[in-house]
């Protein structure tokens, strides 16, 4: 056997084994949480085996996430998916070296040219000051083309995953602040990660019923098959905000609310924990509507996806605009949350499950080093 070969039959086990231990904690405080409030429920394992069962790479402790989902879902779904097992199905499915460059918020315009994003007003590459067309800017000169805005927000242009790092300030006689600091060259130089500066959303009534003070984004999850290169979407997921709030993720505070075929919202709202809620923000769910723009979206996500070539699971984030026009705002090609999508909706990859689980079972992660 060569050197490579062993390598390979090594990587899997052990890299399955620091997912299984790096969840660990996570899967025991959401089953505690849940016995606590006696809602808990196990998986009828016996009468629904899961479908993950019949795979080598199949752990016991897979069944505690199972556990937490039917406790949620309320129903058994035999293509539950547990969150060590999709994180190394991530790694099979998206070429890690390949999608670092399309997580670069930065470089959306420059290959996905026709997708519409919110306005940028000024980026940080390499240490370098640039404009939304990429021509230098003196550093001298960066309040001057942020002066022009009321209200901006301060993102991350990598890893910006569950809102860290993410600010927003507003223009208030010319001093950009946001209650703690203010937007300055200075803080720019501190800041330890390239960056990217958009003007901040006005976003449709629609969403902003549920929390003005914050972009509500719908996630769209994809699947490109292996089998035929078709792009499937899988998932649609509205997230908002906790009252106050300007950031929408579940974990601070958030609600996950699933949107149906028909582009309506389930009637219950989700959080990080597992709860369901009848009403969001004192809006009751079941008497909204089709969510507006969901048509736009779904078209974009599939235009998005099918336009890149090495993911095949993507997570991508969009908010429509006053207008009603869908914009863009990331695409996600790693270690994406799966909770919301099978607290609501069951099994994770539906119909694709075994397609995708027999690729895994016969494919190594050509690069397993999670930094």
């Amino acid at each position: 056997m060569q050197i490579a070969d062993y390598l390979r039959l090594i990587s899997r086990p052990i890299l399955l084994k620091r997912l299984r231990l790096g969840q660990q904690k996570n899967i025991d405080e959401l089953v505690s949480h849940f016995k606590k409030e006696r809602k808990y429920c196990s998986y009828p394992a016996e009468k629904y085996p899961p479908t993950i069962a019949k795979y080598p790479f199949f752990h016991k402790s897979d069944l505690k996430w199972f556990d937490f989902y039917f406790s949620v879902y309320g129903k058994p779904d035999q293509n539950f998916i547990s969150v060590p097992f999709y994180l190394y199905i991530e790694e099979c499915l998206n070429d890690r070296m390949s999608m670092y460059a399309i997580k670069d918020k930065n470089f959306y315009n420059q290959f996905l040219t026709e997708i519409p994003t919110p306005a940028t007003i000024l980026r940080r590459l390499n240490g370098f000051y640039y404009d939304d067309q990429f021509q230098k800017i003196d550093k001298k000169n960066i309040m001057t083309y942020l002066g022009r805005h009321k209200k901006v927000i301060l993102k991350p242009s990598v890893d910006s995953g569950s809102g860290y790092d993410i600010f927003v300030f507003e223009n208030k006689n010319g001093i950009f602040c946001n209650g703690e600091s203010n937007l300055s060259p200075e803080l720019l130089g501190s800041y330890n990660k390239d960056f990217i500066i958009q003007e901040f959303v006005t976003q449709h009534s629609f969403f902003t019923q549920f929390n003005p003070t914050c972009n509500n984004t719908i996630k769209i999850f994809t699947y490109r098959s292996i089998n035929d290169d078709s792009v499937n979407l899988l998932h649609s997921i509205l997230w908002v905000g906790a009252k106050g709030r300007f950031l929408d993720h579940d974990h601070w505070g958030g609600f996950g609310l699933s949107i149906n075929e028909e582009n309506r919202i389930n009637k219950y709202a989700i959080d990080v924990n597992g709860n369901k809620y009848e009403s969001v923000n004192n809006i009751v769910l079941s008497s909204l509507g089709e969510v507006t723009g969901m048509d736009k979206l779904r078209e974009l996500a599939k235009n998005i996806a099918s336009n890149i070539y090495y993911g095949r699971l993507l997570a991508i984030d969009f908010t429509v605009a006053s207008d009603g026009n869908p914009l863009m705002l990331e695409v996600n090609v790693r270690s994406n949350a799966i909770h919301q999508y099978q607290m609501h909706n069951g099994g994770l990859f539906k119909e694709y499950t075994k397609e995708i689980l027999d690729y895994c079972k016969i494919y190594h992660p050509r690069f397993v080093v999670r930094l």
